[in-house]
């Protein structure tokens, strides 16, 4: 979920030695990409739906698609789908890179993690979520958005999300702040560990 704190999770794990991934910066970067498959993908399904979508450096401009796509759940769907598939090729791609590294932990941060099958890629799922108006506070004020906005992105995330919780191993309900984050990872990576002992 937006605004939940996963991606501060992410920090306190790569502070931690953890090799982590930004799904969120991999798909922006395939925004600026006119090469990639997902950009000329996005430019031939919103082109003639988005005014303006491309900036004026020909990146695809995501605040203008996503206030098409968090407005309409059948485009967030069909732009998710899109993303989807190069999405598992990059992701397999860095496991085969990273492979005998000799780091311990392994953190993805992506909001589409059970949509897209990237789940079946970890041995853990972590969900990281909180009551929805602090959703949309956050967003709202981490984003520079209106409220409006950030009530539409909660709204659509809320359904688009539903009962994917139940298929986490850890869940985390983050009204706190980093403190809470902080004791989380300390309590997930025990839980782990004797695990792995065991």
């Amino acid at each position: 979920m937006a605004g939940a704190g996963k991606s501060t999770l992410r920090d306190i794990f790569k502070s931690g030695g953890a090799f982590a991934v930004n799904l969120d910066e991999v798909g922006h970067g395939f925004y600026s990409d006119a090469g990639s498959e997902v950009y000329k993908s996005v430019l031939a399904e919103f082109g003639d739906k988005v005014s303006g979508l491309l900036t004026g450096g020909g990146a695809i401009d995501r605040k203008k698609l996503g206030g098409h796509v968090f407005a309409d759940r059948a485009a967030l769907n069909k732009l998710n789908s899109i993303f989807y598939n190069e999405f598992n090729l990059y992701v397999k791609n860095l496991l085969n890179e990273i492979a005998g590294s000799g780091r311990e932990f392994f953190v993805l941060d992506a909001a589409v993690l059970f949509d897209s099958g990237l789940d079946a890629l970890m041995d853990y799922n972590i969900w990281v979520s909180a009551a929805a108006g602090v959703l949309i506070q956050r967003l709202a004020a981490g984003r520079g958005v209106g409220a409006d906005y950030a009530e539409r992105i909660v709204k659509t995330q809320l359904e688009a999300y539903k009962g994917y919780s139940a298929r986490a191993d850890f869940i985390i309900d983050n009204g706190g702040g980093p403190e809470l984050l902080e004791a989380e990872y300390h309590r997930i990576i025990k839980e782990i560990r004797g695990n792995v002992k065991n």
